[in-house]
């Protein structure tokens, strides 16, 4: 009996091992509805995997730890989750035969399910806590189950005595596991950022600006389409620095970062290039580009920054370049609107420039 056990705590962690590839994030009980139910969904196919490694006790009675991957979605995605799983792993009982013991074990889910959920919600204590008391609340209806379906008490107690310390352990096992595998998916995320978005503004990187472009551009060709780089930076920001010192400086340089994501459109993707200087593709031609350009510059002249309980005021200078209709690389591209940002500048700063082969206009 020990030796089959030992099998469904393999089965679990495989498990759900297995059930974290399936989703990108984390579940958590702020988790979107539907990704509550698919996690709890499959948590109770994997309640059903483990009924095939189950024990046969005689008279038609088996045990398993079905109830342990319901604890564990239950603690994290809460009553949506514990109830999915528990209609799931109840009908799955009937998989082994429309008996007396499968219409039990049908209700026994949805109790052990409903309980679950009301202790993840009612219970805000760390997992090891909250799911000793979902285990301790489920044990109770399984036994009483079993006290129904198990005529001989010897093989009755015999199997308590195995059963409740057994899903003690598994339980405590798989939680931790979910947990390391959890932390090391926050983990992961956390690095992708890192490598891909800028501490401060949470844009882009320059890192992510030359991966996209190259991407951007590929795309552009395929499409027969348009790519506009904006390349622009802060006007006279060392004087800014100056006042108000690296802090403050940073201090308009992230609500810079959030004004430009917030009028960033879907089809543009922007970028911290590094100091004072910030870059958009944006796909479209000439037109637009300028449109838009236009509207990111006026509204950072307008829009008040507060630094050290002061209003302060930027500008930005802005050099446009365009792909495939005046650069054909993406050297040429950047190098193009880095010749057209320093022309905004030399006209005075505040403006917007587009490249032109032979002038600039």
């Amino acid at each position: 009996m020990i030796k089959q056990f030992i099998a469904n705590s393999g089965i679990l962690i495989a498990g759900f091992y297995l059930i974290s590839k399936f989703f990108p994030s984390n579940i958590h009980k702020q988790s979107p509805f539907h990704m509550r139910l698919f996690a709890g969904a499959f948590c109770g196919l994997l309640s059903i995997v483990l009924m095939f490694f189950s024990i046969p006790l005689g008279h038609g009675v088996i045990a398993d730890l079905r109830h342990v991957p319901l604890i564990v979605v239950s603690y994290y995605g809460g009553m949506p989750s514990a109830l999915t799983a528990g209609i799931i792993m109840g009908a799955g009982r009937f998989l082994f035969g429309n008996t007396f013991a499968s219409i039990v074990s049908f209700f026994i889910s949805l109790a052990i399910a409903i309980g679950c959920g009301l202790i993840s919600r009612w219970m805000k204590r760390n997992i090891a806590v909250t799911t000793f008391w979902m285990n301790v609340y489920s044990m109770c209806f399984i036994s009483f189950a079993l006290f129904i379906n198990i005529p001989d008490r010897h093989m009755y107690t015999e199997t308590l005595f195995v059963f409740w310390p057994v899903s003690f352990f598994a339980t405590y096992i798989a939680a931790n596991i979910c947990k390391d595998i959890r932390q090391s998916k926050d983990l992961l995320q956390h690095y992708k950022a890192w490598a891909t978005t800028d501490f401060l503004t949470g844009l882009y990187n320059v890192r992510q600006f030359h991966t996209v472009l190259n991407e951007k551009m590929a795309q552009v060709k395929q499409q027969n389409s348009c790519l506009a780089l904006i390349l622009f930076d802060i006007d006279r920001f060392k004087s800014v620095n100056d006042v108000y010192g690296h802090d403050g400086g940073d201090v308009i340089l992230r609500h810079l970062g959030e004004l430009i994501r917030s009028l960033v459109p879907k089809n543009a993707l922007a970028f911290r290039n590094g100091g004072e200087e910030f870059s958009i593709l944006f796909t479209s031609c000439e037109h637009e580009a300028v449109t838009f350009a236009e509207h990111v510059r006026t509204t950072i002249e307008r829009h008040p920054f507060v630094v050290q309980k002061q209003t302060v005021h930027i500008t930005v200078s802005i050099g446009i370049s365009l792909f495939p209709t005046l650069a054909t690389n993406e050297t040429e591209l950047f190098k193009q609107a880095d010749i057209a940002l320093y022309e905004a500048k030399q006209q005075g700063r505040n403006r917007t420039v587009v490249y032109k082969k032979g002038t600039l206009a």
